[in-house]
């Protein structure tokens, strides 16, 4: 798979998930764009799918998402979604 600039062996595997999951849904753009790829906005996914995406992200690592996140601006692109996985896990890390 190929993937875009600036991904880090942390976030690889977050970037990873998202897009397998968004191509179960269809076809997803060159890796070049797709950080910035608003996938609701596009109806890449419906709301009610969006549910289903968010839990099945919360299941795989280990995260909450609240309300206010959910009803965020990055949460709406993949780039923007794979740093709110980031700092969750961030938050949840032991010092």
């Amino acid at each position: 798979m190929s993937v875009p600039a600036g991904l880090t062996p942390d976030t690889q595997p977050m970037y990873d998930f998202i897009v397998q999951l968004l191509e179960e849904k269809g076809a997803v753009p060159a890796p070049e764009a797709m950080l910035a790829y608003p996938y609701l906005k596009n109806g890449h996914i419906d709301s009610l799918a969006f549910i289903k995406f968010i839990f099945r992200i919360e299941e795989r690592f280990d995260i909450q998402f609240s309300e206010a996140d959910m009803l965020s601006e990055p949460i709406k692109t993949v780039g923007g979604l794979i740093a709110l996985i980031a700092d969750k896990r961030n938050q949840a890390a032991p010092d």
